[in-house]
């Protein structure tokens, strides 16, 4: 039997649903049986998840990393908390080290909530910020105020935690309203936090503000600035999206980007079982009842995904078959400052990462 050490668990619901956001998410309404429903749905999971273990070959074995993401983890409040430590204890361990992140918006927590969940072991948080900006704040639909934003990083810098911040670019109307971005980053730098997250929003055809997207080059500018400013002030970007002051990595995130064995509970929760180089399963959880859809992956599926996955981190790329036509292609990379070639692996930068689904198009015409 393979061990599996790390949880996702996907909590839906939201405050206010953003009309950016295309994670799977469900109004919450206080006073209703949703988290009721939620808790039945976990308990009807594991036996399902129990069985899908079996059959795969796998079995737990205590947790290095438990994330809890969304949606909004924070609205399952103190009785969440309660409820997941019971129903992990007596079915999982959580080792005293191991990573336990929570996502936590603005507006949807108190002291009591975040010691509750401190007490069942929580030990890293990941903020929904997005920006700091007021205008922007309103014209991304979100449902804190500047102030609400203010108050949870100014708890988390007095009281030391280590948390995460998430940051938006390619926001509508960045040029016509001149958003600052280096008066943000200073500001959110000032709370002193561990880590950064850094996304380009994905507009849909149907977002409201399709019309006001900024073009790529401005986007580009955008992403290669903040990128070196963070770099400056000491923070290493290991992934495309995210930096971190080193040590500060995202040891739960890092199992999803060298293929290993993740587990997942809660609608839309997506784990993974690698069982050899050329076979693994996916598994992703239903929304309308405890079961899920699954996804066998082969030698090729694999391949190409390790080569993604490497190629976003700066754990590197190692090819392993170097051809003609290969070596020719990341000649070109490091003549165009994507990366560096050295000791055998391709390792990208900051421009490389931006450049990633085009690079990807460079190896499928080299025959990859």
């Amino acid at each position: 039997m393979t061990q599996v050490s790390s949880l996702y668990l996907h909590v839906p619901f939201c405050k206010h649903l953003c009309n950016y956001c295309d994670f799977y998410k469900k109004l919450y309404e206080p006073g209703s049986n949703q988290i009721e429903d939620f808790h039945q749905f976990l308990l009807d999971s594991w036996d399902r998840h129990t069985i899908l273990m079996k059959e795969n070959g796998f079995n737990w074995a205590p947790l290095e990393t438990l994330y809890l993401g969304g949606g909004t983890p924070s609205l399952w409040g103190i009785g969440g908390a309660e409820f997941l430590g019971d129903w992990l204890q007596s079915r999982l361990r959580i080792l005293p080290d191991a990573e336990f992140t929570m996502e936590i918006d603005p507006g949807t927590w108190t002291e009591n909530m975040i010691q509750a969940w401190k007490e069942k072991g929580l030990n890293r948080i990941s903020i929904g910020t997005q920006t700091l900006d007021p205008n922007f704040i309103k014209i991304m639909d979100r449902s804190h105020s500047l102030d609400e934003s203010y108050s949870l990083l100014e708890y988390c810098q007095k009281d030391n935690w280590n948390f995460s911040l998430d940051f938006l670019l390619g926001l509508p109307f960045s040029r016509e309203k001149k958003r600052n971005i280096e008066h943000e980053l200073a500001t959110l730098l000032k709370y002193m936090p561990k880590h950064i997250s850094l996304y380009i929003l994905n507009a849909r055809s149907k977002y409201p503000h399709i019309q006001s997207m900024p073009d790529d080059e401005f986007i580009r500018e955008e992403y290669l600035f903040v990128s070196d400013y963070l770099k400056k002030l000491g923070f290493v970007h290991y992934e495309v999206s995210n930096f971190a002051l080193p040590g500060f990595e995202s040891k739960h995130n890092i199992k999803y980007w060298k293929g290993e064995a993740v587990a997942a509970l809660g609608p839309t929760g997506t784990g993974y079982f690698p069982h050899s180089a050329d076979k693994a399963t996916r598994y992703k959880w239903k929304v309308s009842k405890a079961d899920v859809e699954l996804e066998y992956l082969g030698l090729q599926e694999i391949s190409l995904e390790e080569i993604y996955l490497t190629l976003r981190t700066n754990f590197g790329w190692a090819p392993r078959h170097m051809t003609p036509a290969l070596e020719k292609v990341i000649t070109m990379w490091e003549s165009k400052q994507y990366g560096e070639y050295r000791y055998g692996k391709m390792t990208l930068g900051s421009l490389g990462y931006l450049m990633m689904d085009s690079l990807m198009d460079d190896l499928f015409r080299a025959g990859l």
